[in-house]
């Protein structure tokens, strides 16, 4: 079960960092958080580093 939890952590905190990211664009133009052009959020959070998907060309290593 903590094994699952654990794995959970890093899709928690990409959806964080998105809701928050989602949340500024929408306060600085008072707007509703539904009203955020995917676009716009989308190129904020690429500015920022945020990985969204998996590259074909990157190697992933299992234990």
């Amino acid at each position: 079960m903590a094994y699952g939890s654990i794995r959970m952590e890093p899709v928690f905190m990409c959806v964080a960092e998105a809701a928050g990211t989602a949340a500024a664009i929408a306060s600085k133009k008072h707007q509703s958080v539904q009203q955020v052009a995917y676009p716009e959020l989308r190129s904020a959070l690429d500015k920022a580093g945020q990985v969204m998907e998996i590259k074909p060309d990157i190697e992933v290593k299992h234990p």
